[in-house]
């Protein structure tokens, strides 16, 4: 059945169901979090950090994605490795610009526990209008591992 040029789009209703489309491949979990980095403080003594200021901005399910390798940079005495990872969450109106410089911990790899030990780094969130759900696009060290 052909639609008329002149019928109006119901974007809502599109969102809504493919909301529900796009949920079906969520098969992990992350959690969105700013580190507040600036507000540890340093023990010279014990060698550690204390006041934990973390903050979770967002805790879900989610699709993680590699999706290519962005740099490979030789220092000379060590090699690293960067690599490009796409997490795709459920769209929250209610979460704010999910800014470059947070990060993203994954508590539940799916089929691929070795995720869980992976910290990315977010690069940019802007997302389409149609808002079927929040794609983050971040970096990661896969030298590093987190220290959950």
């Amino acid at each position: 059945m052909p639609i008329p040029a002149d019928s109006p789009i119901d974007f809502a209703k599109i969102a809504t169901e493919m909301r529900d489309a796009a949920a079906r491949w969520y098969n992990a979990a992350v959690e969105v979090f700013d580190p507040n980095l600036e507000q540890l403080n340093w023990d010279p003594e014990t060698n550690t950090y204390s006041n934990d200021p973390e903050v979770i901005i967002w805790s879900g399910k989610a699709r993680i994605q590699p999706i290519r390798n962005v740099s490979t940079p030789n220092l000379g005495f060590t090699q690293g490795a960067i690599q490009a990872i796409r997490v795709q969450v459920p769209y929250d109106a209610t979460v704010a610009l999910i800014r470059k410089g947070l990060q993203v911990r994954v508590t539940d790899g799916g089929e691929n526990h070795v995720l869980e030990s992976l910290e990315f780094t977010v690069q940019s969130a802007v997302n389409s209008s149609y808002g079927w759900n929040t794609t983050i696009e971040c970096e990661v060290s896969v030298k590093s591992v987190a220290d959950g």
